[in-house]
C-alpha cells in the first residue's frame, strides 16, 4: 500500500498545478478590471468632438457598463453608448442618459439637480 502513495501524491500534485496554469492562462484573466473599463469609457466620452461628453456618470459592473446623467440631444445619447461599446473589456452598455435640450435661465429651476 505504502508503495502507491508516491506515485498518488505526484500525480495529484501534478493535476493541481495544471488546474492552476489553465485558469491562469483563461481569457478572463486578459479582460480588464471594472475600475480600468470606467475609466477608459470616461476618457473616451471626455476626448469626443464635438462637444465633450465628460458629464456622464460611468459604472461598470463585470464589463457590464451603465451611462447615467443628461444630455442635449438624442445624437449625443447614442454617441455615447457607441463610444462606450468600443472599449477593450465592455461586455454590455446600459443607456440610462436623459435628454434635456438646453431650457431659459427661468426654468433651470425644474430640472433635477446634477
Amino acid at each position: 500500500m505504502r508503495r502507491f502513495q508516491f506515485p498518488f501524491h505526484l500525480l495529484l500534485a501534478s493535476y493541481v498545478s495544471l488546474g492552476c496554469a489553465f485558469f491562469a492562462s483563461t481569457p478572463l484573466s486578459d479582460s480588464p478590471r471594472d475600475s480600468v473599463i470606467s475609466a477608459n469609457v470616461e476618457a473616451q466620452l471626455a476626448e469626443d468632438r464635438p462637444g465633450s461628453l465628460s458629464g456622464i456618470i460611468v459604472d461598470t459592473e463585470a464589463g457590464n457598463v451603465t451611462l447615467t446623467g443628461t444630455v442635449q440631444r438624442a445624437e449625443r445619447k447614442a454617441r455615447a453608448a457607441e463610444l462606450a461599446r468600443q472599449v477593450k473589456g465592455v461586455k454590455r452598455v446600459k443607456n440610462d442618459l436623459e435628454i434635456h435640450a438646453d431650457v431659459s435661465p427661468q426654468d433651470s429651476d425644474l430640472l433635477p439637480p446634477r
